[in-house]
């Protein structure tokens, strides 16, 4: 059951941790332990520093590391998936400590690990203490930072995809938290400077949105008011290329390409995403793999058995893929 965190934020706010008592083992890698040690000179009694989250790695790096009272996660999403998934398999107190607003993870209940090159999802610890340290946070790349806002962006397209799975097959919905999520995304259009200035309030908003986002969607019971066919054209470029892109870039190439199917509302979504700073453009992605993804999609999204959306109703023909693929060339070369 979802039970929303405790979240003290400010700036130099990791200082707290100078004060943990019991065993501590913190959770890190190398890029943001050492910024974080320049803010805050903290010697925890063990450090592990995450590999990567294969499963297997995963499993052996929990088991051998030292018994702890507190697993402290300080980092992206690696480092929080880490953490996350000793506090689940002890049963320990964990705080987490994001460097970089990238993604939700340090919200979410599950842990992220890779199995046979694919994302799998497991565990279910929701996050109970959050320390949020401005001065850590924005000495990340504002393009990353700006990146989380793109699972809040994503509402948008991924209403409207619940919406018209509900009228075309009878899918749940649940009108009540449609809104709630209707009125994260004009928060996040409210707040939209400081999101992309990445001040203290922008910081704050995306930490509270996203923490809104993750309560209503567990209150539903999975990921469907803000997940839609924008997050199907991200996984389908990820399964071509068997590359890692920020998440960002993917899910702002998928609003900017299915707000165009959907007929809904493309013009607003696009100008919402300047105006925060997503790189919907995808600039790690090759014209000739955006098409490759988009002719494809269908085929994909079946045999991967994901959500009704846009994509099962409206074909993308080549004119489509030419006509977006133009305005997607269009907006690279003014930005």
């Amino acid at each position: 059951m979802y039970k929303s965190p405790r979240i003290e934020s400010g700036r130099a706010a990791t200082k707290q941790l100078l004060n943990l008592q019991g065993r501590c083992l913190a959770v890190s890698m190398d890029i943001p332990w050492s910024v974080f040690q320049k803010i805050t000179r903290w010697d925890p009694d063990h450090i592990h520093m995450v590999a990567n989250m294969d499963m297997e790695v995963v499993e052996a790096a929990e088991k051998s590391l030292p018994p702890c009272d507190v697993v402290v996660g300080i980092g992206g999403g690696s480092s929080v998936d880490m953490a996350k998934y000793i506090a689940w398999k002890r049963g320990c107190r964990m705080i987490l400590v994001p460097s970089i607003i990238s993604v939700d993870a340090p919200l979410t209940n599950t842990v992220a690990v890779r199995v046979d090159k694919k994302v799998k999802y497991i565990g279910d610890i929701y996050p109970e203490e959050l320390i949020v340290d401005y001065d850590l946070i924005q000495q990340a790349p504002k393009d990353l930072n700006r990146a989380g806002a793109c699972d809040i962006a994503s509402i948008h397209t991924g209403l409207f995809d619940w919406k018209l799975a509900h009228d075309r097959t009878g899918e749940r919905y649940d009108a009540g938290i449609a809104q709630e999520a209707r009125e994260c995304l004009l928060e996040l259009d409210r707040h939209a400077n400081d999101v992309y200035e990445v001040t203290p309030k922008g910081i704050d908003t995306v930490i509270d949105l996203f923490r809104r986002e993750v309560e209503f969607c567990s209150r539903f019971g999975n990921s469907r008011p803000e997940e839609g066919s924008e997050h199907i054209v991200a996984y389908a470029i990820e399964h071509l290329t068997r590359r890692h892109f920020i998440h960002g870039d993917l899910v702002g190439l998928g609003i900017f390409l299915m707000t165009r199917l959907q007929h809904n509302g493309h013009d607003w979504a696009v100008e919402l995403m300047k105006r925060v700073g997503l790189r919907y453009t995808c600039p790690d992605a090759s014209p000739d793999e955006i098409r490759a993804a988009l002719t494809g999609l269908k085929q994909f999204k079946t045999e991967a058995d994901l959500f009704y959306s846009v994509v099962d109703t409206t074909p993308i023909s080549t004119e489509f893929i030419e006509g977006a693929m133009a305005a997607l060339a269009e907006q690279a070369g003014r930005r």
